[in-house]
């Protein structure tokens, strides 16, 4: 076979991933996470919970978890899961050994259905009865991420099909949660509504219950796992045909119920985080995640800090067969955004070069004008294929980071990485086929398999795209074959957030894009 390379300017081997060891066992499904301080356990299978907010492997929360080899999926109504993408601002759910190393990474979005109202003015939607709050305020948490077409609320149109991700927040004036939106994505066709939520107004004997504005029916409903007990204050996600939304009562056909409140050990080690609500200074208690913390002898930092309703906190602690957490330690995110829950990270090579101050890095553009690249990379030439290491700070409206600190080092022997080209010789035998660079210059064996995700195509097609159709191949070299994660297709909107600034096809350029960015965010 034919030794890997990829088709760019660059020949220089891509970063320096920190090896990290990682993330608690969290057996809460829905977003929320950790960052920061890690807890290893280097036995048996754990299970991590947040948001996604940078690749090197995977940031979760502002740690990071290796996942080049893990599958990526998301969890159908029926409970069989369909292979997915991360995207910045999703909430994942992620299996690892305890040494940080992923076997699987869900991407558990909070609401997906039809936008029902807008409201301009408080920056609010509606989508399936469930409040969604835009948060363009980097202090306060991760900034909505807007996907799909979407670069602002503005964009947003009732009847419009969207997938949001949050953290829910109780609100005391209406005595219901609203989602702070991480994440709201327009899709052009939806499988299934979903919404999760912590059950309230149980009826038994009518099998209906409240889940914010919206009435749950499910007395037809198949439920996960079959023996559960439904009870008020439970956290449940329900599935339905998007037939069966009537005004605000939704008929489910599927039910799952969060594994977390049903676990009966009390010795589990947890990791959450996300925005404080019903803070209870006499008990000392509040909520995460819709999850009930006792503060305890925790200890808090940074030094001087205080929890209160509305902060930004990751917690650590043990949990209860009651399903509440037990805090050892909170870190509540800075105002001024310094510390790792504030921070996106990206690791990586450049990939879509436009100049020193507008590429991509594992699927996300980066706007580097605050670096001096000279200081930043000494002697390094930014180009495609060139690795670096990214520290930046989200902003609104925009997929765009803006990196504060930039270094290239020197790349481990697993690294992600785009090739793009055209395929040839495919063998849906030995899941093979061969992946040309513009101009013939560089050949690759790709490799795919039942984890890899296929945008825009499927495995099938591949060869009905036989030296036509340009595709992206996104994955890690081993034994010189290129081993897909992702492979999309160029020269046309595949739903990415780095989609508008790719170089879709020979000859393409992304400059208009950035001339477009740059004029509207002000940076040069």
């Amino acid at each position: 076979m034919k030794k890997l390379a990829h088709p760019s300017q660059a020949r220089q081997t891509a970063l320096k991933a920190a090896a990290s060891a990682l993330l608690v066992t969290l057996l809460l499904q829905g977003c929320g996470g950790g960052g920061g301080s890690v807890a290893n356990n280097s036995t048996g299978s754990q299970l991590a919970s947040g948001v996604v907010t940078g690749f090197g492997s995977v940031f979760v929360d502002g740690v990071e978890i290796e996942d080049a080899k893990a599958s990526v999926i998301t969890e159908n109504a029926n409970g069989s899961t369909s292979n997915s993408v991360l995207q910045m601002g999703q909430s994942v759910r992620v299996d690892h050994d305890g040494k940080g190393t992923a076997s699987k990474v869900t991407v558990d979005a909070a609401v997906i259905g039809a936008v029902s109202s807008i409201d301009t003015t408080a920056q609010t939607l509606t989508v399936a009865a469930q409040k969604v709050r835009i948060n363009n305020d980097v202090s306060t948490g991760p900034i909505t991420v807007w996907a799909g077409g979407y670069t602002s609320l503005s964009d947003v149109l009732t009847t419009d099909l969207v997938e949001v991700h949050g953290s829910p927040v109780f609100d005391s004036a209406t005595s219901s949660y609203q989602l702070v939106a991480t994440r709201i994505q327009k899709m052009s066709a939806i499988s299934s509504l979903k919404v999760n939520g912590k059950i309230t107004n149980i009826d038994t004997t009518a099998k209906t219950f409240s889940l914010n504005g919206l009435t749950v029916s499910y007395a037809a409903a198949t439920q996960r796992p079959s023996g559960a007990t439904l009870a008020n204050d439970l956290l449940v996600t329900a599935f339905g045909p998007t037939s069966a939304l009537s005004g605000t009562t939704l008929t489910a056909n599927n039910l799952k119920v969060n594994r977390l409140q049903n676990s009966t050990a009390t010795d589990t080690t947890a990791q959450i985080g996300g925005q404080v609500s019903r803070y209870d200074s006499t008990n000392n208690t509040f909520e995460v995640q819709g999850v009930k913390v006792a503060v305890g002898s925790a200890t808090i930092t940074p030094a001087g800090a205080r929890v209160s309703n509305s902060a930004y906190v990751k917690v650590s602690g043990t949990v209860g067969s009651d399903g509440s957490l037990t805090a050892t330690a909170i870190q509540v995110r800075e105002q001024s955004t310094n510390n790792d829950l504030a921070k996106v990270k990206l690791m990586g090579v450049i990939s879509d070069f436009v100049d020193n101050a507008s590429f991509v890095v594992r699927g996300v553009p980066v706007d580097a004008s605050g670096i001096n690249a000279s200081t930043a990379c000494p002697g390094v030439t930014l180009a495609n294929d060139v690795p670096v290491q990214i520290t930046a700070t989200q902003q609104s409206n925009t997929p765009v980071v803006l990196a504060t600190n930039m270094n290239c080092q020197t790349p481990p022997n697993l690294v992600i990485r785009p090739a793009d080209g055209v395929v040839s010789s495919v063998n849906t035998t030995t899941k093979t086929f061969t992946l040309t660079a513009p101009g013939n210059a560089v050949v690759n064996t790709v490799l795919w398999s039942d984890t890899t995700t296929f945008v825009g195509l499927t495995s099938a097609s591949l060869s009905t795209l036989l030296s036509t159709q340009s595709v992206r191949v996104e994955g890690y070299v081993s034994n010189g074959n290129l081993v897909a994660r992702v492979v999309s297709l160029n020269g046309g909107n595949d739903g990415l957030d780095d989609d508008r600034f790719q170089h879709k096809a020979p000859g393409d350029s992304a400059s208009g894009e950035w001339t477009r960015y740059r004029s509207n965010h002000g940076h040069h």
